[in-house]
């Protein structure tokens, strides 16, 4: 399982001094070591997997920095879905692909990484969306908390796949009056 157990009451201490910054080409092999420690495979394939990303023009890379390592990281891409042969799922920025080094976790950091993504994008579009698995309640709840609203199940983003097909297209935009709907509870009655 690639995302983190649900616990609720499960809260470390906020790491101080933590820089969260655009990334730079240079923090590319810092990067990937976090992502082969999570995927597997070898750093320097995920260097060049990464690079790749990091050299297009609708792809943005954040990254968390302390004490001059890059303890996390995560991921902004402009996707087309529907023109890309998905359906249901506007265009836009979508987050993607957060990572926290395991001895850094639960210390604040991903909501951090995250709430910088959706600032950069709000200051230039008017929504952020991401994709999630229903099963995944430790994204969903902070998402919720950071004001994203569950939209629909019924799209495709091509090159996303869930295991259970059990997908949550998301939405955030500045609206103070946006519903939240929990469409993952309504599966289960």
């Amino acid at each position: 399982m690639f995302f983190a157990p649900y616990e609720p009451d499960a809260h470390g201490v906020p790491l101080p001094d933590v820089l969260i910054r655009d990334g730079e080409r240079a923090d590319l092999g810092q990067t990937s070591s976090l992502l082969a420690q999570r995927e597997g495979g070898d750093p320097v394939a995920w260097e060049a997997i990464l690079g790749r990303r990091f050299d297009e023009d609708h792809q943005k890379l954040v990254v968390a920095e302390h004490a001059g390592e890059v303890i996390g990281y995560g991921w902004l891409a402009y996707l087309t879905p529907v023109a890309d042969g998905g359906h249901g799922a506007p265009d836009g920025w979508y987050l993607s692909g957060v990572v926290v080094d395991p001895a850094h976790r639960r210390r604040g950091i991903g909501r951090r990484l995250t709430q910088a993504r959706i600032d950069w994008v709000l200051a230039r579009d008017e929504a952020v969306f991401y994709v999630v698995s229903a099963r995944n309640r430790a994204s969903r709840t902070m998402h919720a908390e950071l004001g994203f609203e569950e939209v629909t199940e019924e799209f495709t983003v091509p090159g996303v796949v869930f295991a259970n097909a059990d997908g949550i297209l998301c939405r955030l935009d500045p609206r103070p009056d946006a519903e939240v709907i929990d469409l993952a509870s309504r599966r289960a009655r």
